[in-house]
Order: C-alpha cells, then structure tokens, then sequence
C-alpha cells in the first residue's frame, strides 16, 4: 500500500495593515463613546487599553510590507 505524499499547505494569508488600523480607531471610537454614555466605564477602559494594541499591530504590518 503506498501512501500519498504530503500535499503542500496553502500559504497562509496576511491581514493587511489597514484592517489592524481600522479596528484601533473603531476601539477608539467605541471607547470615546461609552466614556460619555456609561455609568460604569470598564468596557471603555477595555477598549482604550486594546486600541494602542491595534495602532502597533498596525504599524508593524505597514513596515513588514514597505519593506517587500
């Protein structure tokens, strides 16, 4: 009995650097807006934490790609 060989993986695609920037300014906007609209602001405080996250993920998938 002969076994198949191993078929290739397809290449994993990358997300484009404007989908991370995207998603930091809806984080921030979202955050602005439970700011002023919520009585208990942890889930702005969540928000505004993980924006800066999205900005640097960002800006590392925008160098990775200025530098191809």
């Amino acid at each position: 009995m002969t076994s198949q060989p191993n078929t290739p993986l397809k290449p994993q695609t990358k997300i484009p650097w404007y989908v991370y920037f995207v998603g930091a300014i809806i984080y921030t906007v979202l955050a602005s807006w439970l700011f002023r609209e919520s009585d208990s602001p942890v889930l702005a405080w969540l928000c505004i934490i993980s924006s800066p996250v999205g900005f640097f993920y960002a800006w590392r998938a925008w160098k990775q790609d200025q530098e191809k």
